[in-house]
C-alpha cells in the first residue's frame, strides 16, 4: 500500500521527548493524534444494507429517511447507519493489504472480509495503526458462492434504481463482465477497513499515556 503518512513529511523523530520517539518506533503517529474521528458533529457512514432496498412510500415511489447525520434509509440503497466521534480500532499493520475479489470463494455463514490488513507485534515491520470498520450487508450468488456485479443506474429495464429489480440487474452487471451466474442470490454480511489518516487533532487532544497503558485501555485486547 502506498499509504501517505506523517512520516511522508514529518521526522521520524517529531518529539523532543525520547520516550514519545521510541513509541515512534511501534506507533503510528496517527494513533495518537487522531483519538476520535468524524468529530464536531460530523458524521461517518459506518453501515450500509444493500438487502433493504426497494421500499416505497404510501404512493409507491421511492424515499429517503433523514436522521440527524444523513440519510437513515433511501429506497435505492437501503439502511445506513452513521457514527460521530469514534474510537478507531487499532491493529498491527505493515503496509500489506489483502482483498477479497469477485472471483473469491465465500463462507456465506461467516462475515466476508472484504480486505484484511497483515501485520504483527514481532515481524519488525508493523506498526499499531488506526482504522475505521465498515460494516455492510450486499447480494452474493449463491450458487458459486462469490460476490455479484449488479446494474444500478440507468433508464433501462435492467437498472436497479429505475425497477428495483434485484434479478435482473444482477443478471445484467455479470453478462456484462463475462462472469457466471447461477440466477440465485441472497445477502451476506461484510466488512471493510480503511487506515485513518484524516483528522489530525491539536496537539492538546493527543493520546495520554494512561488512555492505553492501563486496564480496560485503549488497547486492552
Amino acid at each position: 500500500v502506498n499509504l501517505t503518512a506523517c512520516e511522508s513529511c514529518h521526522s521520524p523523530k517529531p518529539h523532543k521527548n525520547d520516550r514519545l520517539n521510541s513509541h515512534a518506533r511501534k506507533i503510528a503517529c496517527e494513533t495518537c493524534h487522531i483519538p476520535e474521528f468524524a468529530r464536531g458533529g460530523k458524521g461517518t457512514k459506518t453501515h450500509w444494507d444493500w438487502s433493504t432496498m426497494g421500499k416505497m412510500d404510501k404512493d409507491g415511489k421511492p424515499f429517503k429517511r433523514k436522521g440527524p447525520l444523513g440519510d437513515e434509509y433511501d429506497s435505492k440503497k437501503g439502511d445506513f447507519k452513521y457514527e460521530t466521534n469514534v474510537i478507531p480500532t487499532y491493529i498491527w499493520f505493515n503496509g500489506t493489504v489483502n482483498y477479497t475479489l469477485r472471483e473469491t470463494k465465500l463462507d456465506p455463514s461467516k462475515v466476508v472480509k472484504i480486505n484484511s490488513f497483515e501485520g504483527s507485534a514481532t515481524d519488525g515491520k508493523s506498526r499499531i495503526w488506526p482504522i475505521k470498520r465498515f460494516t455492510g450487508r450486499q447480494p452474493y450468488d449463491t450458487g458459486n458462492n462469490q460476490l455479484v456485479v449488479f446494474h444500478t443506474a440507468g433508464k433501462d429495464d435492467s437498472a436497479l434504481w429505475e425497477n428495483f429489480n434485484w434479478d435482473k440487474a444482477i443478471e445484467f452487471g455479470m453478462k456484462e463482465i463475462g462472469a457466471e451466474f447461477s440466477g440465485k442470490f441472497a445477502f451476506v454480511d461484510t466488512e471493510m477497513s480503511w487506515p485513518i489518516t484524516h483528522m489530525v487533532a491539536p496537539k492538546a487532544d493527543a493520546l495520554a499515556c494512561q488512555q492505553c497503558h492501563v486496564k480496560g485501555g485503549r488497547l486492552d485486547e
